[in-house]
């Protein structure tokens, strides 16, 4: 939730009084059951606890989202923003992210974390009653050849599922803010923190640890800044300290749009493929119009530039997941970039307060000066859970796979499009000749469903084999590779 120096955030600086720190503790009493301190009451710590219950607020996700994420566009708030929020026991997400990064990222990144499995179940739908439609002659389609069979193809499957998971990706937030749907209550600083009442303003920042706290999980907005900023990496190295590090969820900034125009360009090479082919077998209808030499053309430097897409991608995630490497490898509180080396202070404190109950499970003294050697170990101790972390969430491959499977989405419209002419070929061929047995129209539908769709089941075994070595323990044979391999999860 920090920014660059040229941009306002919602967590400042705290430390207009240059002696806060002399009275500095973390109130961790009620959380561990040891006695409050006196102390405990000045509102000028960093706490695991709500010194106000109505600091404790959090906001419905479609108000975030909704109008494209509009609420992004700035890190300025004011009084409306914060009566988006209300007063809750705890929230299901906590998002730390970067004021400095744009609107339309985030907002595209919180859509891919939110709303995919609505697209996903929406698009789906779609496909299938599509494929019926076409199947039931309902749809109109073209002849097209494709070697000597002649065929009728639509573009339907692929075009409308397509459109549907995008959409609905997209405009999920304000279709159910129309129908009273609100989605799940998360933070966001901006809507969550007085940004008027400088007091409650205050209140609020210190109180960042006890938001952690009562989240279910922290989801972090990856961009080059997460792990520079002071703020940002005091809340993930927070949410690590408080053993949480299987709650951390990485949604990459880039990656939403990234998968969008892939798709797109896959969709649109569809698309030309079965213009191509419309026609009959002995002269095609776009070839006559435009020449054989231009359509020749264009479908070679079509085919070229989606390969050069595809490499230019997969060589500028490398480099991400390089950088993220190196950035987790180098996270330090003590050199974070920050507007106030006194919140440096703060956030050094509080974490060495928090790791020496929860990470090295010892008892220090609240009024123990910085120790430099504690904070070099905390700071080792919170790289290697970070990086453990990131590749949880990112995957063994460190590409999120509903990435992928949004990136190939035409793939699967196309192939059910594909699928139902071939039925409604033989259906066709089925009347010259005498009618096959029921058995035999079985075996021929079987068949041409398993050829058609047998990718898609390759990618569905792929990800419940991820999902159950997720969920089992791993065996002391996985265990040794992965401790073998974990330095090489994050190279290019």
């Amino acid at each position: 939730m920090s920014s660059t120096g040229t941009v306002p955030e919602p967590i400042g600086s705290l430390m207009d009084d240059n002696n806060i720190l002399d009275d500095l503790q973390l109130d961790l009493g009620p959380r561990l059951g040891t006695h409050r301190s006196s102390k405990t009451s000045n509102p000028s710590k960093l706490s695991l606890q709500f010194s106000d219950n109505s600091l404790r607020r959090g906001v419905h996700v479609t108000k975030v989202l909704r109008r494209f994420g509009k609420l992004f566009s700035h890190s300025v708030g004011t009084e409306e923003d914060y009566q988006l929020g209300q007063e809750v026991h705890e929230v299901s997400a906590f998002i730390t992210h970067n004021w400095s990064l744009n609107r339309w990222k985030k907002y595209m990144a919180l859509c891919c974390y939110f709303h995919v499995v609505h697209a996903f179940v929406i698009s789906l739908v779609v496909h299938l009653l599509l494929f019926v439609l076409l199947l039931a002659d309902k749809l109109p389609v073209s002849p097209a050849y494709y070697g000597s069979r002649p065929y009728y193809v639509g573009c339907w499957c692929m075009v409308g599922g397509w459109s549907a998971f995008w959409l609905t990706l997209f405009l999920w937030a304000d279709v159910a803010a129309t129908f009273g749907r609100s989605g799940p209550i998360i933070f966001v600083d901006k809507v969550c923190i007085d940004q008027v009442n400088i007091d409650r303003k205050v209140q609020g920042i210190l109180a960042i640890p006890a938001w952690l706290a009562c989240s279910g999980t922290l989801v972090a907005i990856l961009s080059d800044e997460l792990l520079v900023r002071l703020w940002t990496c005091f809340e993930i190295c927070t949410f690590v300290a408080l053993g949480r590090t299987d709650k951390i969820r990485v949604e990459p900034a880039l990656s939403p749009s990234v998968s969008f125009f892939v798709s797109m360009f896959i969709l649109l090479y569809g698309i030309w493929s079965q213009l191509l082919a419309m026609g009959d077998s002995s002269e095609k209808e776009l070839q006559s119009a435009l020449g054989r030499e231009f359509t020749m053309t264009v479908t070679i430097l079509v085919s070229l530039g989606m390969s050069l897409l595809i490499f230019e991608v997969l060589a500028y995630w490398g480099r991400v997941c390089h950088r993220i490497h190196k950035q987790v490898h180098e996270v330090d509180i003590r050199t974070a970039a920050c507007q106030d080396e006194a919140d440096r202070d703060l956030v050094l404190r509080a974490l060495q307060s928090l790791s020496d109950r929860h990470i090295f499970h010892r008892t220090v003294s609240e009024d123990q000066q910085l120790d430099e050697l504690a904070v070099a170990e905390l700071t080792v101790k919170m790289r290697s859970q970070l990086e453990n972390a990131f590749v949880r969430s990112l995957g063994f491959n460190r590409s999120p796979f509903k990435y992928l499977v949004a990136s190939i989405m035409p793939l699967l419209g196309a192939m059910l499009d594909y699928l139902a002419a071939d039925l409604r070929m033989q259906q066709l061929m089925a009347h010259e000749r005498e009618p096959p047995s029921i058995a035999d129209t079985l075996r021929q539908v079987a068949a041409s469903f398993a050829f058609r769709v047998s990718p898609l089941l390759i990618c569905i075994c792929f990800c419940l084999l991820r999902r159950l070595r997720a969920r089992n323990p791993p065996s002391k044979l996985s265990t040794e590779l992965d401790s073998v391999l974990v330095s090489y999860r994050f190279c290019a």
